[in-house]
């Protein structure tokens, strides 16, 4: 039962930190949001030197000059990744629905059973060593 009880736990609290995060933030955000058929998103449309808006994911250029700097000298590693990726959602098209369905779902619930079996498998491993 504790281990149904962890599992559930490990399934739910990061869907439940990343809504309460999300939620802080459109709180304490004074500036309009961006609007796209009818759904307005937390942040502006608005080119913002300072800080990633919606424009950074719209063009991903400005976005690389103006906000990335750690990653910049790994651009000819991570570009290819990233744009296919990027390419391959859009190919299916519906570009948001399989955002969703590959990213929002799939890849954390393959994540989430990679988890729960390594978990299982140490727990196996501690009662194994206790005798």
């Amino acid at each position: 039962m504790k281990r149904q009880i962890l599992y559930l736990l490990i399934l739910i609290l990061p869907f439940l930190g990343m809504i309460m995060i999300n939620e802080f933030a459109r709180l304490n955000t004074k500036e309009p949001g961006y609007k796209k058929q009818r759904v307005t998103a937390i942040n502006s449309a608005k080119r913002i030197k300072e800080k990633c808006s919606w424009i950074c994911h719209n063009d991903t250029k400005y976005c690389k000059e103006n906000h990335v700097k750690f990653v910049a000298p790994y651009f000819d590693k991570i570009d290819p990744i990233y744009f296919g990726i990027i390419h391959s959602l859009k190919s299916t098209g519906n570009y948001g629905l399989a955002n969703i369905v590959f990213l929002v779902i799939l890849i954390p619930l393959i994540m989430y059973f990679l988890l729960v079996k390594s978990i299982s498998i140490h727990l196996a491993i501690r009662s194994i060593k206790k005798g």
